[in-house]
């Protein structure tokens, strides 16, 4: 999604959130893990289409223990903190969010930490 100024937005617990280009700040803790997690979810997804299981719980299970979903929610809070520097940890983590929110944030936030090329640098 983007909202109306041109910046991607996420939705977490029935809310949108901006993730703008990320800083030094946010992206000297987001690159390091999103390296370490995506490969594991990019096999993940390529051992579901193999088996059959695409698109099911399975798919996650293969790649989301604990220190992983630790990763993923530490990629996400850290990237929302840039465009919402007084949001806390802790009510971070209270909040109601659907595990396939946070899967489904990772390739806009890749995206605004500079991992991916973005749509009008391509064209």
């Amino acid at each position: 999604m983007t909202n109306p100024s041109g910046t991607p937005t996420i939705v977490l617990a029935g809310r949108e959130w901006a993730v703008p280009r990320l800083a030094p700040r946010q992206n000297r803790i987001v690159v390091p893990a999103l390296l370490e997690l995506i490969p594991k979810i990019v096999a993940a997804r390529q051992e579901a289409v193999r088996t059959g299981d695409a698109g099911s719980i399975a798919q996650l299970a293969r790649y989301l223990d604990t220190a992983s979903y630790d990763r993923l929610a530490t990629i996400v809070f850290t990237a929302l903190t840039r465009a919402a520097p007084d949001l806390g940890r802790a009510e971070f983590d209270d909040m109601p969010i659907d595990t396939l929110e946070l899967v489904a944030s990772v390739r806009i936030i890749a995206g605004q930490a500079g991992l991916l090329k973005h749509a009008e640098e391509t064209e």
